[in-house]
């Protein structure tokens, strides 16, 4: 059995992919499963009420001795499952550079920048003249769209919409599909609000300090941070304490008018951040003219914090 999963608390990108996968294995009569940790977001559910059934499971943790693992849209170990053992793991695409390949002793790795892992995707079933099915040519548009957030974000190429334009040729996408599809994950409100920043909530060390981000994507951002923040800095705090953070950063991106809108609760993640995104120092909050994507930030803190000039900040 061929298992396909991706990070911890999945979004649509890497469920998207292992679907897409599992849909290439079954043409090839391979048995397969699709797995995840953690949580799914709300532009997945969205997506799995269009699509009707979608053939994933949680992850028990429990692999048969002859069991083999995929990973999509991850490349770290720290953040897939505890329970894989990382020498069955056989293939794994990500668009992430932050990856260990000496991990993944087995694995035949396909790694490159684009928008989106389903990008990746899209290419690998071209290149093995695959024609996915209707559902899945619709789940990897989506990520693709959702990834790039629709071909707005610095982090598109050329690639990415060639790889939409494949898919689009494949499934009838309505005119509409794109709204819908972001609006769906805009429904936000005081009851579901520490679900929604815990689930996209993601934590890295470098250079030793625990870093975390949470990166929602939205529309009418400033309406829900106006409405909400009270509640949004109540939940940055207790994660921050929760998770035993150095550093906090909440990056809310605006996916209808194509801005960050980026919140720290302390001076230490503020002059952090303002020097590794090279904007004015701020404190609290500050709106970007563009959009920036949190795996455009990671490699940045990566080489300020690992930098033999070393960012000086105030002391704890």
């Amino acid at each position: 059995m061929i298992y396909i999963t991706s990070y911890i608390n999945p979004d649509l990108d890497g469920i998207a992919c292992a679907l897409s996968y599992q849909d290439y294995l079954q043409k090839l009569n391979q048995a397969s499963q699709v797995v995840y940790t953690g949580d799914l977001d709300l532009e997945t559910k969205y997506l799995s009420g269009q699509c009707g059934h979608l053939s994933l499971i949680p992850d028990t943790g429990v692999y048969p001795p002859d069991s083999t693992i995929v990973l999509v849209d991850i490349a770290d170990p720290k953040n897939i499952n505890p329970n894989i053992s990382l020498d069955k793991v056989i293939r794994v695409f990500d668009h992430h550079l932050r990856f260990f390949p000496e991990k993944f002793p087995n694995a035949q790795i396909i790694i490159d920048k684009v928008g989106a892992c389903a990008t990746l995707l899209a290419e690998f079933l071209q290149y093995q003249k695959h024609t996915p099915s209707q559902d899945s040519a619709k789940l990897l548009y989506g990520a693709i769209v959702s990834g790039t957030v629709n071909f707005q974000n610095s982090v598109t190429t050329n690639r990415d919409k060639q790889a939409c334009k494949w898919l689009s040729s494949i499934v009838d996408i309505p005119e509409d599909f794109v709204k819908n599809m972001f609006r769906s994950k805009s429904i936000i409100d005081k009851h579901n609000l520490y679900e929604v920043i815990n689930q996209t909530f993601a934590v890295k060390n470098i250079s030793g300090k625990n870093i975390g981000i949470s990166q929602i994507e939205i529309a009418d951002l400033e309406k829900l941070v106006s409405n909400l923040k009270p509640q949004l800095l109540d939940i940055l705090k207790k994660l921050k304490a929760e998770k035993n953070l150095d550093y906090l950063l909440f990056s809310g991106i605006d996916i209808l008018l194509g801005f960050n809108y980026l919140i720290v609760i302390d001076l230490e993640s503020g002059e952090l951040f303002s020097k590794v995104l090279s904007v004015p120092l701020f404190t609290s909050e500050f709106k970007t003219d563009n959009i920036i994507m949190r795996k455009q930030i990671w490699p940045l803190l990566d080489t300020a914090l690992n930098s033999t000039s070393v960012l000086k900040l105030s002391p704890k």
